[in-house]
């Protein structure tokens, strides 16, 4: 093809038809730019959709993330409306402390309600890797107004956060009431799981009741973190999936 178009400008010099030649000249370069232009639009296409390929394979791996969030968090949730519920019971004096008369050595199963309400606790923390690589695309300016990737970006920080404070914060407040217990007699007997008159009565004191309260504002907080998060991983699944579908 090179060969051809030489072979035509050579002979039209030879035959001293400049003003054709120039003509010509010109016509050959606006193709060459026309064929620059269109290799040039291929290869952003091509570019283009292996980033969007490339983009859903992302979301993908967001997506399985929060579907494990979504089943992982329904232990903590179950854990803490249960515990909130006992502790209700307690700080609205719905337990008489003549029901102490029930629980001796031979029946202690009401105390298993109070060994380890106020001492235990369950961890919540959120996937990242999917997160962790949706960052790494968002770094391209073209996705800076993609208002999925950078929601998903922000609702993941925020979140990670409060359950980075109420993790830690729950696990103080629970050690702390580890630590109070071990001042007493019968602390050994509660590691034990042993029956200890004094320990039954102390669950019934209003030194417990302020423990337990306190331990309830904190709870409540993570409970409700952890509902909103549930609610809005949902939410997000179904926006990825539909994204997908397109």
């Amino acid at each position: 093809m090179i060969k051809f178009f030489r072979n035509i400008r050579q002979k039209m010099l030879t035959e001293n038809k400049f003003s054709k030649y120039l003509i010509y000249a010109i016509g050959e370069i606006i193709l060459v730019v026309i064929g620059i232009l269109i290799a040039v639009q291929i290869n952003n296409w091509n570019t283009n959709r292996n980033e969007i390929t490339r983009l859903n394979s992302v979301l993908n791996i967001v997506k399985s993330d929060l579907i494990k969030d979504t089943l992982n968090i329904l232990r903590p949730i179950k854990l803490y409306e249960e515990k909130n519920t006992r502790i209700l019971n307690i700080l609205e004096n719905n337990l008489s402390i003549s029901s102490l008369d029930t629980i001796t050595e031979l029946n202690p199963k009401n105390y298993n309600s109070f060994r380890n309400l106020i001492t235990s606790y369950d961890l919540f923390k959120i996937q990242n890797k999917g997160i962790s690589l949706l960052k790494n695309i968002a770094t391209n300016i073209d996705y800076e107004k993609d208002t999925l990737i950078t929601s998903l970006i922000n609702s993941h920080s925020e979140y990670k956060l409060y359950f980075e404070e109420d993790n830690e914060t729950i696990t103080k407040i629970a050690v702390q009431n580890i630590e109070d217990y071990e001042k007493h007699s019968w602390f050994t007997d509660w590691l034990l799981r042993k029956y200890n008159k004094n320990m039954f009565q102390y669950f019934y004191s209003d030194e417990y009741k302020r423990k337990a309260g306190k331990y309830n504002v904190y709870s409540n907080q993570f409970l409700r973190d952890l509902k909103e998060y549930d609610s809005i991983s949902k939410t997000y699944i179904t926006i990825i999936e539909k994204r997908l579908k397109k």
